[in-house]
């Protein structure tokens, strides 16, 4: 968590001729989310995707499968994404209706600068694949129980 922005950045800095996007959920996004500012400062145009469903995903996710839905400290209080990203003059879209994605795409990868979009997602939805704990990584699950084994 909280290692995209940054990584982003550098990926950037080292191949400044290829397009990269960091994919990110609110929770990590949050809390590297003020490195926006370097990539102003600096030039560098790296691009956000932050999959924002109001939650800690991977936390909520866990809650959901393996503890009865009760949650604890992972319900998310998020800022404005795209005001935030203006403030440090990044360009912010945010798309809420997936018939607006297509449109959305086409502009986020046509911006010649850093660029944000925040894409607001259910937050019932789970991210897979994932590895449960204490199971190793042969053994992923693939959602709806489906597991893979190599």
């Amino acid at each position: 968590m909280g290692y995209g922005v940054p990584a982003a950045i550098g990926a950037k800095v080292g191949a400044p001729d290829k397009t990269v996007i960091n994919i990110d959920g609110d929770g990590s996004f949050s809390m590297t989310a003020m490195e926006l500012a370097t990539s102003v400062q600096c030039n560098i145009a790296a691009k956000h995707i932050v999959f924002n469903n109001g939650y800690q995903g991977m936390v909520k996710q866990w809650q959901d499968l393996y503890y009865d839905k009760r949650y604890s400290q992972c319900l998310m209080h998020n800022p404005d994404f795209v005001m935030l990203a203006k403030s440090m003059g990044v360009r912010g879209i945010k798309v809420t209706n997936l018939n607006d994605l297509p449109c959305a795409i086409q502009e986020f990868l046509e911006e010649p600068g850093p660029i944000l979009l925040d894409a607001v997602v259910d937050s019932s939805e789970h991210l897979y694949p994932m590895v449960q704990s204490g199971r190793p990584l042969h053994e992923m699950l693939l959602g709806n129980g489906q597991k893979v084994e190599f």
